[in-house]
């Protein structure tokens, strides 16, 4: 899903049994992205949160290997060390300053951790995490678009307010209360988290008791005509129409034949006529060989 492929966005619909953002791409074809919750988004956090971890304990790891071979650190360590003392003496002056150096450590070794890795799994995967993957999630622009390095960066530095106070009590209170399950770096990034639900099969085009494609002339330049783009337009039509209300099938079959018209040439379809004479050109056009790809 590209991030141009996208032109605009209705408003959020609930009728289904979530919520889903609604979108419209440049072929004027509408798509429902259904919303995650945050029940969902936590258990994916919770999934991350076990690669985070991991990723702490090694960059700990390293960073102790690294002071202890590297002369320039080597008395900073022994400091720590000695301070590390002050536990058995139980001088209370040593203890406070070997905990708040261990803890300054740990803290910015997670933040390194933790934004670095959901950065670079956002950029690098379109939107996922490890456990974005696993739940079937992905983080998209407002309008569906592909996430950009600007929203992931906003979106992710503004995890140290949402995880405030603790265990992101900011973020899920913000979330219950935005009706598109929004975090603050969300709404601060534009961007929006999503299902992927396995898509139902597709219906056919055409019934088998579709009408006779000899009561509309289509020449052979006509059918010439009727490239990739057409072809996709006449199919998308013809598959939503049976899921639109019919003033919106109605417009559908309007935009889609003039459209066809407008490129095949010909005379205007008559409104109650519209969707046999699309069914008829799909089904001469699917007779036909289609041309090799760049030829």
């Amino acid at each position: 899903m590209s991030g141009d492929s996208f032109v605009g966005r209705e408003p959020l619909e609930s009728t289904g049994a979530a919520p889903r953002q609604i979108v419209r791409s440049a072929e004027q074809v509408q798509l429902e992205l259904p919303l995650a919750g945050p029940a969902t988004r936590m258990l994916a956090y919770l999934a991350d949160l076990v690669v985070i971890l991991l990723l702490e304990l090694m960059l700990l790891v390293l960073v102790f290997f690294l002071a202890a071979a590297s002369p320039l650190l080597t008395g900073y360590l022994d400091e720590l060390r000695e301070s590390a003392g002050g536990l058995a003496s139980g001088d209370p002056t040593e203890v406070g300053g070997f905990l708040v150096v261990f803890v300054a450590l740990f803290v910015l070794l997670q933040l390194v951790a933790e934004w670095g890795y959901f950065l670079v799994c956002e950029m690098t995967t379109g939107g996922r995490s490890l456990g974005k993957a696993l739940l079937r999630l992905r983080v998209v622009v407002d309008g569906g678009g592909r996430i950009t390095f600007r929203a992931s960066l906003v979106r992710n530095l503004l995890r140290l307010v949402d995880i405030l106070p603790s265990s992101y009590l900011v973020g899920l209170i913000a979330m219950v209360v935005s009706p598109e399950g929004k975090r603050l770096g969300d709404v601060a990034a534009g961007t929006v988290v999503v299902r992927l639900d396995a898509a139902p099969p597709a219906r056919p085009v055409v019934s088998l008791s579709g009408p006779d494609s000899a009561e509309f002339p289509f020449d052979r330049r006509q059918l010439s005509a009727l490239g990739p783009a057409e072809r996709a337009l006449v199919r998308q039509t013809l598959r939503r129409l049976d899921d639109l209300a019919p003033d919106q099938a109605e417009r559908a079959l309007e935009r889609a034949c003039a459209v066809i018209t407008a490129r095949l040439g010909g005379d205007e379809v008559p409104p109650r006529r519209r969707r046999a004479y699309l069914e008829a050109l799909w089904q001469l056009a699917e007779r036909r060989p289609r041309p090799a790809q760049g030829s």
